[in-house]
């Protein structure tokens, strides 16, 4: 018998996407979470259980006079973008990324072969609204896709949005918190390293299974990447263990597509639906710069700062990520109560 938490959503080109299911199937408002780049829907374990329980989450002091959901009022589905986790690559894969940079790096897949994945997603498993988007850092890009795509979603069946650690674009110009001046190499080195990686994924495969996830130096290294100075040790060891999982020719696959996405003319059909912006003042990845750009770009974003923590922030401050969700959530039932 087939367990009703767990369904697969075939995309447009085949590809099978892995969605789990938490909370009341008939909760009148549903949250759908996108995951990051070499991540998995196991990344959203800390909000999908903080929204799918019968007590809403504690709320941050910076997060104050946000409206929690009421309980058993939200259904919660987060899935695995193609490639990673449980779900499959899809005959689109080598598509190409397409625009300026097709020609730098060649082909490979596309942020908006992941605004049609979260298409579908939302046709097969929400066939009538009030939904909450969330995405994280690659997650955000392909709802950026998405309204770039349908546009009339935003507003309508998709009620709020809520944008993590995450960019409109001018990513092939990461610093990494590091001077211009070495900036540029880093970056080479990076553009260099994946190459390696996308032409021997399964000799990259090898070399990363006998990478340990626990020790003091990789947590240091996804520390300094990744997280705050003091985020849980259990947090950035979970990270690492996803993260590992994740197949070489996802993790390579993806980079180009990273490094040309820009959604900044899509903006502002997000602006339709209620719409929170959520950034860490030490992430490396994402900096606050570009939350700012998006903030500013979508019209009635309101912009939520998390000090002293990185790029993951749903795995290290859930409790600020979760109450941002219910604030949204509270948003959407009350005006699917209001148009009733």
């Amino acid at each position: 018998m087939a367990d009703p938490r767990f369904h697969t959503v075939v995309a447009f080109d085949g590809a099978e996407i892995h969605v789990e299911e938490d909370g009341a199937p008939d909760a009148p408002v549903t949250v759908v979470l996108a995951h990051g780049w070499t991540l998995s829907g196991r990344a959203w374990r800390a909000q999908a259980e903080a929204l799918s329980r019968s007590e809403p989450s504690a709320e941050p002091a910076f997060a104050r006079n946000t409206a929690p959901a009421a309980s058993g009022e939200v259904r919660v589905l987060r899935y695995d973008q193609r490639g990673h986790g449980f779900s499959t690559q899809g005959g689109a894969w080598h598509e190409g990324v397409g625009g300026a940079g097709a020609a730098r790096f060649g082909p490979g897949p596309s942020i908006d072969q992941l605004g049609r994945d979260l298409a579908a997603v939302l046709d097969q498993l929400v066939p009538a609204g009030p939904a909450v988007l969330a995405g994280h850092s690659m997650g955000g890009m392909a709802i950026m896709a998405l309204a770039q795509q349908r546009p009339r979603l935003f507003g309508g069946k998709v009620a709020g949005v809520l944008l993590t650690n995450t960019s409109g674009g001018a990513l092939d110009r990461l610093t990494l918190g590091f001077p211009e001046l070495l900036a540029k190499p880093v970056r080479a080195s990076l553009v260099k390293t994946m190459r390696g990686i996308a032409a021997k994924p399964g000799r990259a495969d090898a070399v990363r299974a006998r990478q340990a996830t626990g020790t003091r130096l990789a947590v240091a290294q996804t520390r300094w990447l990744l997280f705050g100075r003091r985020a849980p040790r259990p947090a950035i060891v979970e990270c690492n263990e996803i993260i590992k999982a994740c197949p070489s020719a996802t993790l390579a696959g993806f980079f180009p597509a990273l490094m040309v996405h820009d959604k900044r003319a899509a903006l502002t059909a997000l602006g339709a639906a209620e719409v929170e912006v959520v950034a860490a003042d030490r992430d490396r990845l994402t900096p606050l710069t570009h939350a700012r750009r998006l903030a500013e770009a979508i019209p009635g974003a309101r912009l939520t700062v998390v000090p002293g923590a990185g790029h993951m922030l749903p795995m290290e401050r859930p409790q600020a990520v979760t109450a941002l969700l219910n604030r949204l959530v509270a948003a959407a039932a009350a005006r699917a109560e209001n148009a009733a």
